[in-house]
């Protein structure tokens, strides 16, 4: 292969998980309607960043987080900048934390996932009664983070098949 060809190849492998993230982002714009609730879906998005970060932190940059960020708010009609706060926040505080994760069996890393995602949900709901200057009900946002943590398990399967493939075409 070429150098120029080679480069390329390096450089789609490289912004592969970029991509799946935008994606996934794109997938958890779906809402589900449920009754007396509203509109929920699980974050897509958090559980990308949250994987990226731990397994290949070079290929999830802080400046890759923020506008997958930007474009969840985008897609699901929030104020901008909402998400890419809380997955820098969740971001910065997995960089912090990535060795505690070296070798830890899968229930360790979803047991992490699920403080993770708390923290991020309660974080966001912060922000959201900060911006709206009221109280603002957080069921839905509890129910999100249960759909989330119900679709992780899948989502990291999925996400280790394709950092598998990108460790095989390198």
């Amino acid at each position: 292969m070429s150098g120029v060809l080679r480069r390329l190849h390096e450089f789609a492998t490289n912004l592969t998980p970029f991509v799946v993230s935008l994606v996934l982002i794109m997938l958890g714009a779906i809402h589900i309607n449920v009754p007396a609730i509203g509109s929920v879906a699980p974050n897509l998005g958090l559980i990308a960043v949250f994987y990226w970060t731990i397994y290949r932190p070079d290929l999830m940059p802080a400046v890759a987080v923020l506008p997958l960020g930007l474009w969840q708010d985008l897609l699901n009609g929030e104020p901008v900048g909402l998400n890419g706060l809380t997955l820098l926040i969740v971001y910065g505080a997995i960089v912090f934390q990535r060795t505690f994760f070296r070798g830890k069996s899968f229930l360790v890393v979803w047991w992490a996932f699920g403080v993770t995602a708390a923290f991020a949900a309660l974080v966001y709901w912060l922000a959201v009664i900060g911006w709206h200057l009221r109280y603002v009900d957080p069921t839905p946002l509890g129910l999100q983070v249960v759909l989330t943590l119900t679709v992780f398990p899948f989502l990291y399967w999925l996400l280790s098949w394709v950092l598998r493939s990108i460790a095989r075409r390198n």
